[in-house]
């Protein structure tokens, strides 16, 4: 398996051009350390939200809250979480091997697998919805020299753009194939980790990964044809990654017109929105809205909204109404 062939065109360069200007923009802002710290939050749990939505697990952001008791899908997001801290703050700069991957993936698989932190040593496929082989990677044997290969090109200085770099690794990567579970997950690390590792410093994680959740059947379709069509799957990639900072920049510029001293975290951010949109709103309105939230998450939430001035209330315990405080 080669280093497939692709060439950086004028529509590269110019969506590259787009994505370094927003970042540069996010940068130069004079935010608010709460601001900051909220926009950081949130673009890492989104990365790991979406990343696990990907590979069919069904839980929304609205359903995660760091602190919540702990079930397996949950485990997934927040394993994915622990492994996005990880290339955060912990990741060395220099040259890279397998040894990175076996790390991100003992991070991906921790109390969920006993196969977490160790390559394949048999045979797989990747199978569509009716259960037909629609790939099968390489055999275990041929694993250690093709990851040599893909690190031979990860740290060589050939390629001058990170994230053109990042994408050809994921795709690489995803061919390879190196575990029995978990390469979709660990293969959108790897971009993340080959970013910060090329010295890419950014402000804030860019969640790209909700982008490809939301177009998972073009990324699938663009990865799976990826080796014989590079160019295309590379404007795919970087228009999600565009894509996903003017998000962020949407997101910093909505917050920072709200008239509010306070950053709140997800679910709390989007009850307050309900009640803004709708005036006045029962407990049980907001129940509904949150199926699979426990009511006495929901009575924190409102709790910690009350508490903060930015709503109120009225009426008795069964006949409850909020509204936005004026």
């Amino acid at each position: 398996m080669n280093i497939p062939l692709y060439a950086v065109t004028p529509e590269m360069l110019a969506l590259i051009a787009k994505i370094e200007s927003n970042l540069l923009y996010i940068a130069s802002l004079n935010l608010p350390k709460p601001l900051k710290d909220k926009i950081q939050r949130v673009s890492l749990l989104k990365s790991s939200v979406f990343s696990a939505r990907i590979e069919g697990n069904p839980l929304e952001l609205s359903d995660v809250q760091v602190g919540d008791k702990i079930s397996q899908k949950k485990l997934e997001i927040f394993n994915i979480l622990r492994a996005m801290q990880f290339i955060e703050k912990k990741l060395q700069k220099g040259k890279k091997n397998e040894k990175l991957l076996l790390r991100l993936h003992e991070y991906v698989l921790k109390n969920l697998s006993p196969d977490a932190g160790k390559f394949r040593l048999e045979p797989s496929a990747i199978l569509n919805q009716a259960g037909v082989a629609v790939y099968v990677p390489p055999p275990p044997k041929y694993i250690p020299k093709l990851l040599a290969r893909l690190f031979s090109y990860v740290n060589s200085p050939k390629e001058k753009f990170p994230l053109i770099c990042a994408f050809i690794a994921h795709l690489i990567f995803e061919e390879i194939h190196p575990f029995l579970d978990g390469n979709g997950r660990v293969g959108r690390l790897l971009i993340a980790a080959i970013i910060k590792n090329r010295g890419w410093d950014i402000t804030t994680i860019v969640p790209f990964e909700e982008y490809l959740d939301e177009h998972k059947e073009d990324y699938y379709f663009y990865l799976a044809h990826g080796m014989q069509n590079t160019n295309d799957y590379l404007l795919f990639m970087l228009d999600a990654f565009w894509q996903q900072t003017q998000a962020i920049k949407s997101q910093i510029q909505e917050e920072r017109t709200k008239d509010q001293k306070v950053f709140l975290p997800p679910r709390q951010e989007e009850i307050y929105n309900i009640i803004r949109d709708h005036n006045v709103v029962s407990f049980d309105t907001i129940r509904r809205r949150f199926a699979k939230v426990p009511g006495r998450t929901l009575r924190y939430d409102l709790k910690k909204l009350l508490d903060s001035g930015l709503i109120e209330k009225s009426g008795e315990t069964r006949g409850r109404y909020y509204r936005i405080k004026k």
